[in-house]
């Protein structure tokens, strides 16, 4: 029994060791002591799984790191570190009207990145994914990349068996495509197809693991730029749903005073544009707002007003900590923020701690690049280093 469980035990401890090391601070690394108290393993057993994953190409020892005490005797402190360069992930975000991509180390940190516009909202399926597979070829460029250990790839849309769920007249033709195969004909190196997933899925999941989320494991992510959708997170999982729907509010239409899923920047423009007599943006709105343009504040208390009836129904549903605004609406969190909370407290006797998103516009892409790692993290050790 124990000849047969030994394999096991060690890799089950190589991966300790290495998820210790992934979630350090880069430039210190951890010592022999260190890993012994992440992991709870012996001295002698963490000091021989880092030299083996040293010899395989995951580890570095930071000779030059090692802590020096003269007052003490014996052998300086070993210091381990990830080796850079070991493997790569690739986050995208495809959204409606533009497309983000990055490339990122095993930590997470980006190392390449790009961006493009699409010609407009609707532009066909084939155009999308080629600018798509473009921005990421140009971020791979820019890491110096040439091969992904992983991919994950964020889409408006409800997400099934890698397909989106959107109607042809939201998102042309992309319902018909397999975007897990979205990087098959670029001369990247992937192992694996694409993780596909909703951007409000991991808008939040970025939000958890680097923004306004942070530990909160019970959390809702509302994106509010356009078209109102959410990201839920129940007992610290995301929640999807049998078809990828879960999130999806076209229930509004029933709610009154509501009445579909026009978001906060979809309104400020209209609302925005009839109060001042000139075609705005949603961001010129806010701006007023900001300069102490009465009307403009009024367009604001009116979206909080209609926005925070969506966001007591998910308040009274759910039950969440924290409600995270995201999107293009968290730019304007300093105008917003408040009417929001004062109409939410109207609603609601119990309304949770309402926040502006800590990653903006950058949400689904960092969310993307972290589905990456966590779905990579676990495999590392059947997979080679670059």
């Amino acid at each position: 029994m124990t000849g047969a469980t030994s394999p096991m035990l060690r890799r089950l401890n190589a991966q300790a060791v290495l998820d210790a090391l992934l979630d350090a601070d880069p430039a210190a690394g951890l010592s022999g002591a260190d890993l012994m108290d992440a992991t709870r393993l012996s001295r002698p057993t963490v000091h021989a799984v880092c030299d083996e994953l040293i010899a395989r190409g995951w580890l570095t020892e930071l000779d030059a790191l090692r802590p020096a005490d003269s007052s003490r005797p014996g052998r300086r402190a070993r210091v381990y570190a990830p080796l850079p360069g070991a493997g790569h992930v690739l986050g995208v975000d495809m959204g409606a009207t533009t497309v983000r991509a990055a490339v990122a180390d095993l930590r997470g940190t980006v190392l390449g990145e790009d961006a493009a516009a699409f010609r407009h909202d609707r532009v066909p399926a084939g155009e999308r994914i080629a600018a798509t597979r473009a921005a990421c070829l140009r971020a791979a460029e820019r890491a110096g990349v040439t091969a992904l250990l992983g991919a994950a790839v964020g889409v408006p849309s409800p997400v099934a068996e890698g397909r989106v769920a959107a109607v042809d007249d939201y998102l042309p033709g992309l319902a018909a495509e397999d975007l897990r195969l979205l990087l098959d004909p670029l001369p990247l190196a992937v192992e694996g197809p694409v993780l596909v997933d909703n951007d409000a899925n991991l808008a939040l999941l970025a939000e958890r693991w680097a923004g306004a989320a942070a530990d909160a494991d019970d959390a809702v992510l509302v994106l509010a730029g356009e078209r109102l959708g959410a990201g839920i997170c129940v007992d610290g999982r995301i929640v999807r749903g049998h078809r990828g729907r879960a999130g999806e509010l076209g229930f509004l239409d029933l709610v009154a005073g509501v009445g579909d899923t026009a978001a906060v920047g979809n309104l400020a423009r209209r609302w925005g544009t009839a109060a001042l007599g000139r075609p705005v943006r949603a961001e010129d709105v806010a701006a007023a707002a900001r300069a102490g343009d009465d009307r403009a504040r009024a367009v604001l208390r009116d979206v909080a007003r209609r926005t925070a009836r969506v966001l007591a129904v998910l308040a009274v549903l759910l039950d969440p900590e924290v409600i995270v605004i995201g999107g293009g609406a968290a730019g304007a969190a300093d105008v917003l923020l408040d009417p929001l909370e004062q109409e939410l407290g109207a609603l609601t006797p119990r309304p949770p701690r309402l926040v502006a998103s800590a990653l903006a516009e950058r949400g689904v892409l960092l969310g993307a690049v972290r589905a990456a790692l966590d779905d990579v993290r676990p495999r590392l050790l059947d997979l080679a280093p670059a």
